[in-house]
């Protein structure tokens, strides 16, 4: 009987080895995604046959670790969340080349009439309305991305018919893919603590994206100016970049609403070999930012700090 007992052990323990060996394979399998991108002509790719995405959709909304660079997360990222700059006229509402409140002149400051640069802008709001890099792109010739966590404001982002890249999610603040409740309230809408998976008014489920992964889809790794204003999260972004594998230039970061407080950022930004340039406030909390230089960057226009 002990016999019987131990064989129909053995048996079943066998059977559940080649289970979990099949649901691996399956796993590892369906995680893969085509190597034929292709973005369509309006933005993202529609998945076809050949792109298996269950497993994946899972990790990117999950707080799963997956590396920034993971080839997986890279392929999605080109094939769902990068738009293609706009081939038509501007759509702008105003003609003022510079609608930014003071980040992008202390910028120009630093690297004088620099052409063909690149920037990063995170959050773009509408793409327009104080953008601090619409007069790198219009005036100077520089290619970038827009990057906006609400939706609504993403879609306004499109209307303008900018000249750059733009991707519809959030900056991550850890260093993988994640989805959160985003407040939708235009200038001041941010990550929220609210948990997904459930309906909350005045707030939408979105992709964060961590920015080296981001960059990594566009073959950037060069950056002339990242300008970062997400409410709150800036700390937290800056936290998850691989600063040994960019080079990043100079930056505006708005430093009014971290709960760490602004001489935590500066400490932080001085210890990645970075230093204050100079210091953008605004009547209206319309600005309130650092700007940084890397230490390796000899300004146009001497530190003002």
């Amino acid at each position: 009987m002990a016999g019987v007992v131990s064989g129909r052990v053995a048996v079943q323990l066998l059977v559940a080895v080649v289970v979990a060996v099949v649901l691996t394979t399956f796993t590892l399998f369906t995680l893969d995604i085509s190597p034929n991108f292709a973005p369509a002509a309006g933005g993202a790719k529609t998945p076809g046959a050949d792109d298996v995405v269950v497993s994946l959709d899972r990790i990117m909304k999950s707080p799963v670790s997956i590396d920034q660079n993971d080839p997986r997360l890279i392929k999605r990222i080109r094939a769902q969340y990068l738009h293609p700059p706009s081939e038509l006229p501007y759509n702008l509402a105003s003609n003022n080349d510079d609608p930014s409140m003071g980040q992008s002149k202390e910028i120009r400051h630093i690297l004088g009439q620099q052409k063909n640069g690149f920037f990063v802008e995170c959050g773009a709001l509408d793409g327009e309305t104080r953008s601090n890099t619409l007069v790198f792109e219009k005036k100077f010739g520089w290619q970038g991305v827009l990057i906006e966590g609400d939706p609504k404001n993403f879609n306004l982002v499109l209307k303008k018919n900018r000249k750059a890249w733009a991707v519809s999610a959030c900056l991550s603040t850890h260093p993988y893919p994640n989805t959160v409740m985003f407040k939708q309230d235009f200038n001041i809408g941010k990550i929220s603590s609210l948990k997904t998976g459930h309906d909350h008014q005045g707030y939408a489920e979105v992709q964060c994206l961590p920015l080296y992964s981001i960059l990594l889809a566009l073959n950037r790794t060069t950056v002339d100016y990242f300008s970062l204003d997400v409410e709150g999260s800036e700390l937290a972004v800056l936290r998850t970049i691989p600063w040994e594998k960019v080079d990043i230039k100079t930056l505006s970061v708005e430093f009014i609403h971290g709960v760490e407080g602004k001489d935590v950022l500066r400490k932080y930004m001085l210890s990645q070999g970075y230093r204050i340039y100079s210091e953008v406030t605004h009547p209206g909390w319309l600005a309130n930012d650092f700007i940084f230089i890397k230490n390796d960057v000899t300004p146009s226009v001497s530190d003002k700090l």
